[in-house]
């Protein structure tokens, strides 16, 4: 029950949050609110579906897990994209000199006080990677302008937040859950690295999400996209299905 609980309460609260940036394109695998699925009545096209958090993870680490996607969604990807690059909030408080990179650190390091508060907080190896990317991140910043873009590029508070994921994943994920159903057969090693490709950009097997994560391909705002090209029509379905390799 207090597992149900804790999936609806956290997935409320995201679903809040992610209402504002619908119109965002997928960035990347790590995007903590949106990934891309591949459809399974239009071989080579895609649709943006929402990440929630699945049942396994309780009450209590599943709404400090949301908290984080929020905040690491805030600082790293929420604002414009620029060369290519996806800005959010602590990208563009790093341009103030001298006290722009102080800030960002102490949002960095409120992240990883926030996913500290998990049940039995973070184990210490866990914890000094975080702080690794966080180091890494303030150095990258220092160099000027080149110094910026890189941050921007790197997002540490991003990557932060998928190392939570895996520790959650690893730490209540049933080991019979989730199973991608491809693993059954073995893939060519084509295949296989078309697949690390997709899962590199954000598309993900509807069957196999990323650590501590399932689609909401139900209540999704969907966005058709062709392959290789940019989104061409965006709407809203109720599509579901068997997946096709």
């Amino acid at each position: 029950m207090a597992q149900a609980v804790g999936k609806y309460a956290a997935n409320k609260f995201l679903k809040k949050q992610m209402k504002g940036y619908a119109n965002k394109k997928v960035e990347g695998a790590d995007d903590p609110y949106f990934a891309m699925i591949e459809d399974p009545r239009r071989p080579g096209k895609f649709k943006k579906v929402k990440k929630h958090i699945p049942h396994y993870i309780p009450e209590h680490d599943a709404m400090i897990l949301a908290k984080v996607r929020k905040s690491a969604y805030r600082l790293d990807m929420c604002l414009f994209n620029l060369f290519g690059i996806r800005f959010g909030w602590e990208a563009v408080i790093g341009l103030i000199p001298f006290l722009g990179d102080a800030i960002g650190i102490l949002l960095a390091l409120n992240l990883v006080r926030l996913a500290q508060g998990i049940d039995g907080g973070l184990p210490s190896t866990l914890r000094m990677r975080m702080m690794i990317n966080i180091t890494l991140d303030f150095l990258v910043g220092l160099v000027p302008f080149i110094g910026d873009l890189a941050d921007a590029a790197f997002k540490c508070n991003t990557k932060n937040a998928r190392l939570l994921e895996l520790h959650l994943d690893a730490k209540y994920k049933p080991g019979a859950a989730g199973a991608d159903a491809r693993d059954e057969t073995p893939l060519s090693p084509q295949d296989r690295a078309k697949r690390e490709q997709n899962r590199r950009s954000g598309i993900f097997h509807p069957r196999d999400p990323p650590p501590a994560t399932v689609f909401d391909v139900d209540d999704s705002d969907e966005e058709e996209m062709v392959q290789g090209t940019r989104p061409v029509r965006a709407a809203r379905t109720q599509e579901t299905g068997s997946a096709v390799r």
